[in-house]
């Protein structure tokens, strides 16, 4: 396995990137080649990614991922865990490593991340998504969701259905 690649103003400290709130993620970086950057489910770490990273790299590519605030080596500012906050931080670590042409591969409730990373930094750095296993904001068809299923199959029976 090759050592992390670095862009020449890179990361001061190997391994970390700094937010702009000061706050300290840690990341793997792992391979050479065209980036794909792993984001994984909330309450998960890198090291979630292991196995996917660890057979993109040796088929020539490289293969990134990190931990969010709170969560794994990253510190924990007990503040920022809104979807704003959270792109903000993929932005970072594409620009701190100056990563272009990017795959961003999410799970879960990192889709939500990689969207919000779309609509607030564009596409710039990205060449394509894989969104896995998304969660959805909201299933039922209201005024403001008019592409909402109705009624919702989960929603609670009535007296009446009883």
């Amino acid at each position: 396995m090759s050592m992390p690649s670095m862009s020449p103003t890179g990361p001061a400290e190997p391994g970390f990137i700094h937010t702009d709130d000061g706050v300290k993620l840690f990341y793997r970086d792992w391979g050479r080649g065209k980036p794909v950057v792993f984001l994984s489910s909330w309450s998960l770490n890198s090291d979630s990614w292991a196995y996917q990273m660890l057979a993109l790299a040796e088929h020539g590519h490289r293969c990134v991922a990190y931990d969010r605030r709170g969560h794994g080596r990253s510190s924990d500012p007990g503040t920022g865990f809104d979807f704003d906050r959270l792109a903000d931080d993929l932005a970072t670590l594409l620009d701190t490593l100056d990563l272009h042409g990017v795959t961003l591969l999410g799970h879960s409730m990192s889709c939500g991340e990689i969207v919000r990373y779309l609509s607030r930094h564009g596409s710039g750095r990205v060449s394509r998504t894989m969104l896995v296993g998304t969660v959805t904001q909201m299933l039922a068809r209201t005024d403001d969701n008019p592409d909402g299923i109705s009624p919702p199959p989960f929603s609670r029976p009535s007296a009446r259905n009883v």
